[in-house]
Order: structure tokens, then sequence, then C-alpha cells
């Protein structure tokens, strides 16, 4: 089989939620398949620890890794065209933008009936409506200009199940999948992939509490047929599969990461 089919060579990636965990080596894995990287950051996170990461990750790519500044919390959604997509366009090398990861997500664990309504309309925010309105406005400029694109979400596990004190969450994630199905259907004849992953437990500061609680750990672990949590490492593969070649018939589907 030909290494062409996974080359990202001559793409340009913009990815959410990669300046640390999952995201941070789905941006090490589109690199070092050749892709140019860009990467949307808050502003009270250095992307520098990430930009030496990635850039010293592969020997063939030269491209620099760029970024964009912006909190996907407060940014207005009718700024996502020129605060993001027209920004990504202008710093990329190749001057057009093929690839989008939403990769960016909160979680906030609480009995719902106890969840703070400002905590909830936030979770909803990240993980679901910013999303869909960026996904909006990179598939329009696809269309736009004739370019044939990919799209990954990052779901979860808890978008096919429900979870202890994570309705947000669950909600969030659960209409990420619909969402990426539903727009699959349409964008696909366009020649624009849309598909996901959904990681299962992995060791990022997102699942830290239950890494060092002993006897959840230890449930968890006993639960994971591969015997072992997964790594940040284990996305490189899943995303690149998903937005190179090698997935050119696939569309609208959830590629579950669990071990």
């Amino acid at each position: 089989m030909s290494a062409e089919l996974f080359s990202l060579k001559g793409r340009t990636a913009l990815i959410t939620g990669a300046t640390n965990g999952i995201g941070q080596y789905m941006a090490v894995g589109l690199y070092e398949a050749g892709a140019e990287v860009i990467i949307i950051h808050r502003p009270s996170t250095d992307p520098e620890p990430t930009r030496k990461l990635v850039e010293e990750s592969s020997d063939s790519n030269t491209t620099n890794v760029k970024f964009i500044q912006a909190d996907l919390e407060t940014l207005p959604i009718e700024d996502i065209d020129s605060q993001i997509i027209e920004k990504a366009v202008k710093l990329s090398d190749q001057g057009k933008i093929d690839i989008l990861v939403n990769n960016a997500g909160i979680q906030y664990r609480s009995k719902f009936e106890e969840a703070d309504n400002k905590e909830i309309s936030k979770v909803l925010h990240i993980n679901l409506i910013f999303p869909i309105q960026l996904t909006k406005s990179f598939g329009s400029y696809l269309i736009k200009n004739n370019i044939k694109g990919h799209v990954v979400m990052t779901c979860s596990l808890l978008s096919f199940q429900g979870g202890l004190y994570t309705v947000p969450y669950s909600t969030s994630k659960g209409g990420l999948l619909q969402f990426l199905k539903a727009i699959a259907n349409e964008w696909a004849p366009l020649g624009i992939h849309v598909n996901g992953i959904a990681p299962g437990y992995i060791q990022t500061k997102l699942t830290k509490k239950l890494e060092v609680d002993e006897v959840r750990n230890r449930q968890i672990s006993e639960r994971i047929p591969y015997g072992r949590w997964g790594k940040p490492e284990d996305f490189k593969g899943p995303v690149v599969f998903l937005c190179s070649k090698a997935s050119d018939y696939v569309f609208g589907e959830c590629l579950v990461v669990d071990g």
C-alpha cells in the first residue's frame, strides 16, 4: 500500500484545542503526515511548547506551525469568518485551508439538579454550538472556493451513552455526533468529508481526577480489553486516516478509539 494514501502534503489543517492532550498529538500526526498546521488557542495558553513539539516531530515537513488567538467562549459567532477562517487563509503558506479539526472541549461534573446554569451554557457553547458554527463557516469557505475538504469532530463514548453527573457534556457530545452525521449527508456530494473520533478513557487533564483515584482507575482499567488507558499519541493515526485519501469513501462515521 502506498504511503501516498496517507500523505497530507500540500494540505493545511486548522485545529482547535491543540495545546495539550489529544489535540496536541492530533496536530503532531497531521504535521508528520505533511500538513501545514494552524492552531487556534486561548489567550491564556502559551502555544510555544506545542510549536516546538510539533515542528520537531518531522524532519521532512519544513513548514512553520501558525497560531490564531481566540477565546471560543466569548468570540461572537458573527466574527468567526473574519477572526478565524480569513486569518487562517492568510496565514497559510498554501493560501488555503482544507482540513478542520474541532477538538476543543470542556467538562463539568455535577448532579444535574444542582448544576450551575452558567456552567451548563458554557459546556454546550464550547463543545457544541461553537464547533457547529465554525464548521458552517469552514464549509461555506470550501464550497465557495470549490475545495474538497475534511472535517473531524472529537466526540466521546458519551456520544453514544449517558454518563453519571455529566449531563451537559453528554448532551453536547451526543449533539455533535448527530450534527456530523446530518451535515455529512449534505456535503458528501460536494466531496467534503465530515467524520468524528470518539475517545475512550485517555490520560489527559480532563481525566486527571479519575486517573489519580485508585479505585476508579482500577475499575476503568479492568473494563478496557487492551489493558491500559489511552494516550494522546494514540490519536495521530486516526486523525490522519480521516483527513487523507485512505478514508476517501468514509462519510458521517465516528471512529471509536477506546482500546
